[in-house]
């Protein structure tokens, strides 16, 4: 796959917020961000769709399609942030044109659900993104110092390395891959689509409120995949948080290690936590758990 990386962030460029998932009920604090961002000397764009709502999603699927595919096409915006995740990416992966953003490469910036319209665009186009905080999750709850530095470094400047900041090793080695992954259970629920690298890759993953036995299930399910067991060369894990049992927890993953003896690490800083990094998605790495590092080559 040749990969396509968008330019990086300039300090006056113009970021659209994307609402392309779950309702917005609250649109006034995406204009209370919309503020912040311009304080900082940032031009914004917003989705129509965060006015609108179908039930439990923002929009109808043709209306979230077009408003992702408009952004894209949109010439003065240079950046895209996910106003939120929750459902719904899942249900427009046929309606985006993705010849368009593969002509038109710009960040695009979310987690959780999101992470099904980010591994689908890596697919389809070699475009790489973003994991990276969303408006109403993070900037519009009181982020934290730590990933509003992460979040603006990473996007103003080449990244030359991952951190694991509390590794836990369930299996040591080196491994070589892209970087590949996101929320879990939002990629288990993509099976069945044409949507896993034909590359080697180094598995990354983060979850909420999901039971060790699910965990287990989601995993179990992709790697009855016989693309995702060949191409897997490494697994990261990100907080998984409020897990029902810490035992069962690291006992799955020790037995997954003993089982795929592949390098498994725990303790990178993302998922539904205060404190997550931003980090590029389909980038070429080298990890190393002896160092617990994972170097972008």
């Amino acid at each position: 796959m040749d990969k396509i990386l968008p330019p990086l962030l300039k300090n006056n460029a113009t970021i659209g917020f994307l609402s392309v998932a779950g309702d917005i009920c609250n649109p006034n604090l995406v204009i209370k961000v919309k503020q912040d961002f311009e304080a900082l000397g940032y031009n914004v764009k917003i989705s129509e769709t965060i006015n609108t709502n179908q039930n439990y999603l923002c929009a109808d699927d043709d209306k979230r399609a077009e408003a992702l595919n408009c952004f894209f096409a949109d010439k003065e915006i240079d950046a895209i942030i996910a106003v939120r995740g929750g459902y719904g990416s899942i249900r427009i992966l046929d309606k985006i044109d993705y010849e368009l953003v593969k002509n038109n490469p710009k960040i695009f910036c979310g987690y959780s659900d999101i992470t099904a319209l980010q591994l689908m665009m890596y697919k389809k186009t070699g475009l790489v993104t973003y994991n990276a905080p969303m408006i109403l999750s993070d900037f519009a709850s009181d982020i934290s110092a730590y990933t509003s530095s992460s979040f603006w470094y990473v996007l103003k400047n080449e990244l030359n390395e991952i951190t694991v900041d509390n590794p836990k090793i369930y299996y040591e080695g080196i491994a070589s891959g892209i970087f590949w992954g996101g929320n879990l259970s939002t990629i288990q629920s993509m099976c069945g689509l044409n949507f896993i690298p034909d590359e080697k890759f180094v598995f990354f993953a983060e979850d909420i409120n999901e039971p060790v036995y699910k965990i287990d299930r989601m995993f179990s399910q992709l790697l009855n995949v016989s693309k995702f067991r060949e191409n897997i060369v490494a697994i990261v894990l990100g907080e998984f948080s409020h897990i029902d049992n810490d035992v069962y927890f690291d006992g799955f993953f020790q037995g997954l290690a003993n089982d795929l003896k592949i390098p498994i690490v725990s303790g990178l800083s993302f998922g539904h936590c205060k404190d997550k990094q931003t980090f590029p998605i389909g980038v070429d790495v080298l990890l190393d758990t002896h160092c617990c590092k994972i170097l972008i080559t």
